[in-house]
Formats: structure tokens, sequence, C-alpha cells
């Protein structure tokens, strides 16, 4: 993997994830019981990733200025300190983190470094772990208190251990008036297998898609042809 350390929610950033399939949609390829999500939704996130590697801009989000974004943005920081407290040690940045051939992507929110002990060698060694904060609205929050983050969010941080080779991911909601939401999630290796799979296949996919359009739809290709006529 590399890691690239950049700001979130900056024109680098989106820059960055422009074309490329990320952790964040990859409930978008794969379903949380580890089938392929349904074709036209799964063309759907597909073509706009065509189009943004064609275009050369990143799409807008339909999250882009809403509350729950505006939220997060200013409870962040007071979250990542809350998880510091708990875990008792530094957060690092989550920047950006490619898979080794490049083809996808994921954006932690902070990276924590775990100290364990190395077999047979009894040297300790910094273990990397994601980090996801949540900084959701009150009913959303209680809703993580009583019955956790859901399934909804497993092929997010699932992507994330197989994208960046994180041993575990913590997911953290906070809310400044209840008690944090903290789950630990270890690697599910049957899961990151089909997941794996549906990626190299969704990639495969859009390539060629893009390759497609690229021949018969591309306007400058077209007046390109006109011209040498």
């Amino acid at each position: 993997m590399r890691f690239l350390e950049i700001e979130q929610n900056t024109e680098e950033w989106r820059r960055q994830r422009m074309g490329r399939p990320t952790a964040s949609n990859f409930h978008l390829i794969l379903t949380p019981l580890g089938k392929l999500v349904d074709s036209r939704e799964r063309k759907s996130y597909m073509y706009r990733l065509v189009a943004e590697r064609i275009l050369g801009e990143p799409m807008p989000s339909r999250f882009e200025g809403n509350d729950d974004t505006e939220r997060g943005i200013e409870l962040e920081p007071r979250a990542a300190a809350a998880l510091e407290a708990r875990l008792g040690s530094q957060l690092g940045p989550g920047g950006m983190v490619f898979s080794d051939d490049g083809r996808i992507a994921c954006s932690p929110d902070r990276i924590h470094r775990r100290w364990a002990i190395s077999q047979p060698e009894g040297m300790a060694r910094a273990v990397p772990e994601s980090v996801e904060i949540k900084c959701p609205a009150p009913w959303t929050h209680i809703g993580y208190m009583i019955d956790g983050p859901g399934e909804k969010y497993k092929p997010q941080v699932q992507g994330q251990i197989l994208i960046g080779g994180f041993s575990r991911c913590h997911f953290w909601s906070y809310h400044p008036r209840f008690a944090p939401v903290h789950v630990v999630t270890e690697p599910d290796e049957a899961y990151l297998r089909k997941m794996s799979n549906a990626l190299d296949l969704f990639c495969d996919q859009l390539d060629q898609t893009e390759s497609w359009v690229r021949r018969h739809g591309n306007v400058a290709e077209i007046v390109k042809e006109a011209m040498e006529i």
C-alpha cells in the first residue's frame, strides 16, 4: 500500500479520489453478505467514475454541505481527542491509502499505531489500525449505542483493512451529550477474499467502460476525427 498524508475534503483530496473506487463507496459494489450489488446501482457508480476520468473533475457528492457533514467537520477534532484519551495514545492523520496497484483507495479518519509483541522474536512493533469517526445526529448516535454500527458499514471497514493491511478498524461514534460508542472490527478473511475478487472485477469493467466511452463518446476525439476527414 501507499500512504499519502493529505487533509480530507480538500480539493487535492477530491482530485486524488477522482475516478477511483474508494472504500466509503464499496457498499455500491459488494453487499455486507458478500454478494454483488444489483447491477443498476453498481453501474451507476461505475459511470460516475468514468465521467470523472474523462472530464478530469470530481463529480459533486450528495453529502456535501448537509447538516451531518458540517457537524462532522466541526466535532471531529473533539471526537478524535476523546478516542485518544480512551486508547491512551495519539492518533496519526488518516490521509489517503492506496492499494499496491493504485486502483482503489480509502481515507481513514485517523490511524492508530498499537504496540504489539511480535512472535517468536519477542520485539515490540507498531501495528497500524484504521479509525472511522462519526459525529452523528443524536437519534443516530442512540441507534449506534443500542444496535451498534450495523452491517451497512462492513464494506467500508473491511475495505480499509484490505487496502491498508490494517490489523483492525476502530468505529468511534461521538456526541458531546452522550456516552461514546466504540466498536473494534477484526479482519473477516472470507469476506475479504470475496471483496478482493469483486473489486478486481469492478476495476476491470471500469477500465473497459472508460475505453469504450473514449472511443465512442468523447467529443474532442469526434471533432478531431471530423477534422481529419
